[in-house]
């Protein structure tokens, strides 16, 4: 098997299961485009493999340095976007988090103060 033919299928799978997974709500469409883009990049690649060449060619680079250069461009261009999401996550959770803990604050101060009325309704109602 030659690396043009192993692009194509590993496109086509990754293709196929990025729609499967966007399909099945397991992945969002905001990171199913990303995936999308370089599931294409790969068929694009496996068909006409003269892209890459002349890409390695033109940087002077051997193909198979051409070819781990590029895979390597792509996983940190992924490995970037999916750390800048993960940390909007971790400081969304923060805010959230401190968000209920004033409103269960809240909502304790306000069952304190009505609790000693409602308590001394319930006294007068067991006095004979």
């Amino acid at each position: 098997m030659n690396a043009e033919l192993l692009m194509l299928l590993g496109g086509l799978c990754a293709f196929v299961l990025t729609v499967y997974w966007v399909r099945s709500r397991d992945l969002r469409e905001k990171y199913a485009v990303l995936w999308l883009v370089a599931a294409s990049l790969l068929l694009l690649c496996g068909l006409f493999p003269g892209v890459i060449m002349g890409f390695a060619g033109a940087a002077h680079l051997s193909y198979a340095a051409a070819v781990l250069f590029v895979s390597l461009a792509a996983i940190y261009i992924f490995s970037f976007a999916v750390s800048v999401a993960l940390s909007r996550q971790y400081w969304r959770n923060i805010r959230l988090t401190q968000e209920i803990a004033l409103l269960e604050r809240r909502l304790r101060t306000m069952e304190e103060r009505a609790s000693p009325s409602s308590t001394g309704l319930r006294d007068e109602a067991h006095c004979p």
